[in-house]
């Protein structure tokens, strides 16, 4: 088979001949423009990824920190028609396995003498 006979070889001759004839290169404009465009659309990705990066790390802060479980409320005095307070005085059960003759009570310590206002200071008389 001869290769300068080949039909499609021929064809395929032809019609890279008419790219050729047909192609430009691309001015010094058109090149600027697409990297402008591509820096931009960079830019804007980077933009949107750094929004979601802080957006989604609020998120997670404000999820993982505990809020205020309750409202607080005001201080109220305790009404007067409820049951009475238990006396402080009273005596507890021993705790198990202590007999009741081991256990001692001892009174409160006593509170000191209060002081008056007209005391001079040390070494001086009134």
């Amino acid at each position: 088979m001869n290769e300068s006979r080949d039909p499609l070889k021929s064809l395929f001759e032809e019609a890279a001949a008419a790219g050729r004839a047909r192609a430009s290169y691309a001015s010094a404009g058109e090149i600027s423009a697409r990297g402008r465009r591509v820096h931009r659309r960079r830019l804007a990705v980077l933009a949107v990824g750094a929004c979601l990066v802080v957006g989604g790390g609020g998120a997670a802060l404000v999820t993982l920190l505990p809020g205020p479980s309750q409202p607080v409320v005001p201080a109220t005095s305790p009404s007067v028609s409820g049951p009475a307070p238990a006396s402080t005085t009273a005596t507890l059960p021993p705790p198990t396995g202590i007999s009741s003759s081991a256990v001692t009570t001892s009174p409160p310590p006593p509170t000191p003498p209060a002081t008056s206002a007209t005391t001079a200071p040390p070494g001086r008389t009134p």
